[in-house]
């Protein structure tokens, strides 16, 4: 067996080092104990990295940085500047090799359509449909519907000289413009299973001079500097974890020195630096506010602070240049105790993993500490300039999203009104009169296109209440929902203290007489307030109203899922033998089946 423990300390070591060289050196080392990893067992991710330039210096960082987010993987490069045949052949490599991601790194070569100077706005504008057209509609789609394939698309850096100079912004025809137009139209048009990797904005950042060595392009066709190879794959991992579900979920905070310039217990509130007035007060500030446009998209805060209560609380509550507010923390730790075992106290709280959770802290014995503790949690390298803070943690990778849903604008909402129904359950004098005071309502139907983002989502970042753990694309989404031979559903809870949104997912397919169901999941905001029964209810009776006389269900156990170990069990399943990867099969017949009582009202739809 490989040391698990040095394999976490240099994926650690490589997610924080920004030196080339140190990168490199941590690779090797990485794939020096990844060759000793045993496959038996192990669904390796298929990824096929295509472009007009040489991507083979991409492939080993990549399948490190796949690991830092627990995805091993398999990498497909075909032959250079080969990648529009591979992916408009049906029989090429590429698609025998059946990847589940394909990450295409365009580039200037790939434009064979120039303007031509003095071109008009609309000379240009049909160019530029032209190759958008080409590439969403024809190559991209084709690919996907032969492969089913999820597309990461990188699209164009800017060329790093202009001809015109200041005056190109005038010029629909200058190759600058032509380059943001395609880029625009390629954000804009693309369809749900095409997902764009911002080289523009990339390159952008550290500066198209650094990005692009024309060195290399001349004698490699390397398509970026050695440099900015690490933003670039970092990049890449991010968006294939965001598509499978592995990116944060919170943000676990220090407040002194992190939140603000000095320590309140000593300084007081009014000797704290957070605001106008100073470079450190401002720079904190930014943080905050950069923080608050996080929580907005569905990022959840929370502090784990060595302070009194009071004192930690008394900023947010007294100063108007605090951006954040106590309201905006999902959860809020100040003690003495030991940092992790306060992180661990927030994970069980919110009902989240340790491995959703980011922990930002200026002290780096606090950082170590929970590095060692806490191996899971993803621990964020900073320095003692707040005014980097931001940037580090913009470029971690760790907050990647594909998709920003309304129910992720809703979730410190959410998680704020589960502290709610806590108290009220605390208070209750029997558990059943707890549920009956919610007035729980529930909408479930099959799955709707409106609701396939949410979905997707849901089906990739669940892992305790999640039968099978299944991973799945929205385009296979979309597949189960136009299947004729699967039965799908969805459910939507809302009570008394609010609407708790698209909380569980189930699909089974039909073979003959038999349901199977594949797919059974629900958010932990939800536990044991009777939504598993509901969803059972309306499984079995539609079910039954098609026909079918016999369900089947699987359990596949994983380190996080116990929670539903018996929940076929105690919807009145038997046993039905082993599965695969040490599940269990589970049946029962819906001959004179009974509906489970619930304090849920099912309705068609929230008035």
């Amino acid at each position: 067996m490989p040391d698990e423990k040095a394999r976490a300390q240099i994926l650690s070591a490589l997610r924080a080092t920004e030196s080339i060289q140190d990168y490199l050196s941590l690779c090797r080392k990485w794939r020096k104990i990844d060759r000793t990893v045993s496959d038996d067992g192990c669904t390796k991710l298929r990824v096929a990295l295509l472009s007009g330039a040489t991507t083979d210096f991409l492939e080993l960082p990549l399948r490190a940085e796949l690991d830092s987010f627990g995805l091993r993987a398999l990498i497909h490069r075909p032959d250079f500047n080969t990648h529009v045949a591979e992916l408009m052949d049906p029989a090429s490599a590429t698609a025998e090799f059946s990847p589940q991601i394909a990450v295409i790194l365009l580039g200037a070569s790939d434009i064979t359509e120039w303007p031509a100077v003095g071109d008009t706005e609309a000379d240009v504008a049909k160019l530029a449909d032209r190759f958008v057209d080409l590439w969403l509609n024809n190559i991209c789609a084709t690919f996907n519907r032969e492969t089913g394939a999820e597309i990461i698309l990188g699209n164009l850096h800017l060329p790093p000289t202009s001809s015109t100079g200041h005056l190109s912004r005038r010029l629909p025809w200058d190759r600058t413009n032509f380059v943001r137009r395609i880029n625009q139209l390629l954000a804009e048009r693309a369809p749900k299973f095409v997902h764009t990797l911002d080289l523009e904005l990339l390159s952008a950042q550290y500066g198209v001079q650094q990005w692009f060595d024309p060195r290399f392009w001349y004698h490699a066709k390397q398509p970026v500097s050695f440099d900015c190879m690490i933003p670039l794959v970092r990049d890449m991992a991010g968006i294939i974890a965001a598509i499978y579900g592995k990116t944060s979920k919170c943000i676990v905070l220090d407040l002194d020195h992190t939140l603000w310039g000095g320590i309140v217990g000593d300084d007081g509130v009014n000797g704290i630096k957070i605001g106008q007035g100073s470079a450190e007060g401002e720079a904190f500030l930014a943080f905050q506010n950069y923080l608050l446009e996080l929580k907005a998209r569905g990022v959840l805060l929370a502090v784990a602070s060595k302070n009194e209560d009071a004192n930690a609380r008394a900023p947010f509550d007294t100063l108007d240049d605090m951006a954040l507010k106590h309201a905006d923390f999902v959860s809020f730790k100040a003690n003495w105790g030991p940092k992790p075992d306060s992180i661990a106290a927030i994970a069980q709280e919110l009902n989240i993993g340790l491995d959703a959770i980011i922990f930002v802290d200026d002290n780096p014995a606090e950082r170590a500490l929970v590095r060692q503790s806490l191996p899971e949690v993803r621990v964020l390298e900073v320095g003692d300039d707040p005014s980097e803070y931001p940037y580090l943690l913009s470029r971690s990778g760790w907050l990647e999203t594909i998709e920003i849903t309304s129910e992720d604008r809703k979730k410190s909402d959410q998680y704020a009104a589960n502290r709610s129904r806590t108290e009220l359950a605390e208070s209750a004098v029997d558990y059943d009169s707890y549920l009956r005071s919610l007035n729980q309502k529930a909408v479930i139907r099959p799955f709707e296109p409106e609701h396939f983002d949410r979905i997707t989502q849901l089906i990739n970042k669940t892992n305790q209440f999640n039968l099978t753990t299944q991973r799945m694309t929205q385009s296979e989404v979309e597949a189960l929902a136009a299947s004729d031979s699967t039965l799908t559903a969805y459910m939507r809870l809302k009570d008394s203290f609010g609407d708790n949104g698209l909380i569980s997912v189930a699909a089974g397919s039909v073979v003959g007489d038999t349901l199977i169901l594949d797919l059974w999941l629900m958010s932990c905001r939800v536990f044991k307030r009777g939504a598993e029964f509901a969803m059972a209810n309306y499984l079995l009776q539609e079910a039954a109203r098609r026909g079918i006389s016999n369900v089947r269900g699987l359990y596949r156990p994983t380190a996080k899922n116990g929670l539903v170990e018996n929940l076929y069990a105690d919807l009145n399943f038997e046993k039905d033998g082993p599965a695969e990867d040490n599940g269990t099969n589970w049946s029962r017949t819906l001959a004179e089946f009974e509906p489970f009582p619930v304090s849920i009202e099912i309705v068609e739809d929230f008035a």
